[in-house]
Formats: C-alpha cells, structure tokens, sequence
C-alpha cells in the first residue's frame, strides 16, 4: 500500500471520534468537576452560616440566603458555560469532519456552488445531497439529532439573540434543557451527542469511500 492509497480528508474526517473524546469530552469534566467541587464547599459554608445567622437575627439570616442564591446562580452560569464550549467545540469539529469528507471527491464529483440552505448545515446536507446522492435523513442516526447539536450550541453560545426560542420551537425531545427548559448540558448528554455524532460521521465516510473512482 503506497501513499497514494491513503486520502487525509478521509482520514481527518475519521479523527472526529478521538478529539471528541480525549479533548472535548475530557475538558468537559475538568471543568465540570472543578465547578461542583468549588460550589460543594460553598454550598456547604452558606447552609451552616445560614443556620447560625437565623438563631441570631433573622434579616441577617435572610441576607444570606439571598447571597447563596445570587452564587448558585453565578455557578448554574458557569456550567452553562462549560456546557455551551463543549457544544460548539463538538459542533466545530463536526462542521470540519463534514467539509473534510467532501473534498475527497473534488475531482470525480466537482462541487458546483451556491448550495442553498438553512444556515450551515443545511448547506451541506444539499451539497451532500446534489454532489453525491448522500441524504443525511437516511443515516443509521436521526438528522434531528445532528440539527439539535446545531441548535442547542446555538442557544448555549448566543443566549441574547434568541436561539433558546428557535431550539425550544423546533426540537420537541430535547437533551440540552433543565426541567424549567433552561439550558444545561449533562454529561450523560454530551456523552449520547458524541456517540450519536460518531455514528453519523462513520456513515457519511463510508459513503464517501463508496464513490471512490475505481482504479
């Protein structure tokens, strides 16, 4: 096998699986486990404070509780934070592993732009579409998923334009809301988006490599 055999958009587009999981995934519970750590302890400092202030004097006691309500919310922030990077940096290597593939058959299969679409992955889901006959809605994973991914980065990162209403609108069983439909992004979640993204990319390489000129 000769270096002509290998083809690093293919190649770039199959690094998907080991970033997701030794970057994305473990930056994630860093962060995550740092943030909870820190929030353990002053959760477990404000309680005890708490109670001492309310058997002194009751406003004290009150003004407490509000503080330790103001830093459960700053630490609610912060994980959406966490959630929100780790969300556009799966949906990125995505968006990459998607235009790598493609390139793969510039040659046999030309592009021939514009593509037309609703935002990015609309464009490409046509491109794939026109150029190879690949229809993201036939693969082994619901393309509701991928468009959720797309979405739910979209609401965590541009919480003020609002995504949250478009994502909320459009994606009835969603995996990145709280019970009060705020956004929040678990573990457990983020986990069953890579494995889901995963298959998704694995199919559409395969698909690809099926094109390949024959020599």
């Amino acid at each position: 096998m000769g270096w002509e055999d290998f083809n690093f958009s293919l190649m770039q587009a199959g690094d998907f699986s080991l970033d997701a999981h030794s970057l994305i995934l473990r930056v994630f519970d860093i962060a995550s486990s740092a943030l909870n750590e820190e929030w353990k302890k002053d959760s477990e400092y404000f309680n005890k404070a708490i109670a001492e202030a309310y058997a002194v004097d009751e406003s004290k006691g009150g003004y407490l509780s509000q503080e330790k309500d103001w830093e459960e919310r700053l630490y609610r922030q912060r994980m959406q934070g966490v959630g929100a990077l780790a969300l556009d940096w799966l949906m990125s290597k995505l968006q990459d592993a998607l235009h790598s593939a493609k390139t793969y058959l510039n040659v046999s299969h030309a592009p021939k732009p514009p593509y037309k679409g609703d935002g990015w992955l609309g464009k490409v889901s046509n491109e794939y579409q026109q150029r190879f006959n690949i229809d993201f809605v036939k693969g082994p994973i619901s393309f509701d998923r991928i468009q959720e991914l797309v979405l739910a980065r979209n609401a965590g990162i541009h919480r003020d334009q609002g995504n949250l209403e478009t994502y909320l609108k459009k994606i009835s069983k969603r995996a990145f809301v709280d019970q009060e439909n705020r956004f929040f992004v678990t573990r457990d979640a983020l986990i069953l988006i890579i494995q889901d993204s995963e298959k998704f990319i694995k199919w559409v390489v395969s698909e690809i490599e099926k094109l390949r000129p024959k020599k």
